[in-house]
């Protein structure tokens, strides 16, 4: 399910590649896994306020919690301007509010789902093959992680998530397997951060100061990697989102 959750989360931030009606049976889609995740995770909501709270914890907890909110946000608005499935968009007088706050949802959404997903990286890893969690897997990942951060700011996502940009700018002539691959991209920077800055953290917290080297080296080869890309390639990837 959550590779599933993860796929739908990939085409829904491509929607010049699935059209709208696709978007909204997607969205519902989404919506279907989303509702069954929390109650496959009901036990979590119930020992919410149970047990202490230390700083990892808290983390944890503001992750979801963000996420959380920020779907239900991103659902509720979607549904609102349905123009397939639900039919309500011609006739909800908050249409222009429930356009922006689908915009700002949907990419935090994006951010809070790849940040919960590295969070959990740590148990995902250690179900592969002790063959394939070598050095091509990680210098894989600081390269990817690079270039999504590179994709990040160049395509200026940070004005949707703040709404000083009123409208997602689409660019409908790219080919699907590369929209996805960029999104993809933009994802692997934040599940790397997430799951780097976890381990940076747990070393804190256990005064455990060798445990961050490894983090440190990850995340500022990737942040490298990204000046480099600007250095060459300039502040403009070429594309409008």
């Amino acid at each position: 399910m959550d590779l599933l959750m993860t796929l739908l989360l990939l085409l829904l931030m491509a929607f010049q590649v699935t059209g709208e009606e696709a978007h909204e049976r997607l969205g519902m889609a989404m919506f279907a896994l989303f509702l069954l995740h929390q109650w496959l995770n009901r036990q979590w909501y119930r020992a919410l306020f149970k047990g202490r709270y230390g700083l990892l914890r808290t983390i944890w907890t503001a992750v979801n919690m963000l996420l959380l909110g920020a779907f239900l946000i991103t659902a509720a608005s979607g549904m609102a301007m349905s123009r397939h499935i639900l039919f309500s968009a011609d006739v909800w007088p908050g249409i222009y509010w429930a356009r922006s706050a689908h915009l700002a949802g949907a990419y935090w959404s994006f951010i809070l789902m790849s940040v919960h997903l590295g969070l959990h990286w740590g148990m995902a890893v250690g179900r592969l093959p002790a063959g394939r969690r070598g050095a091509s897997l990680n210098i894989l990942a600081v390269l990817a992680a690079g270039y999504g951060l590179y994709l990040f700011l160049t395509m200026d996502i940070p004005s949707y998530l703040f709404l000083t940009t009123q409208f997602a700018f689409l660019d409908y002539d790219k080919a699907a397997p590369f929209v996805l691959a960029e999104n993809l991209a933009m994802m692997s920077f934040w599940v790397l951060l997430a799951h780097q800055g976890y381990k940076a953290l747990a070393g804190l917290v256990s005064k455990r100061w060798l445990s961050l080297l490894h983090p440190a080296l990850t995340l500022g080869a990737a942040g490298g990697f990204s000046a480099l890309l600007f250095m060459i390639f300039g502040g403009s990837s070429g594309s409008s989102w």
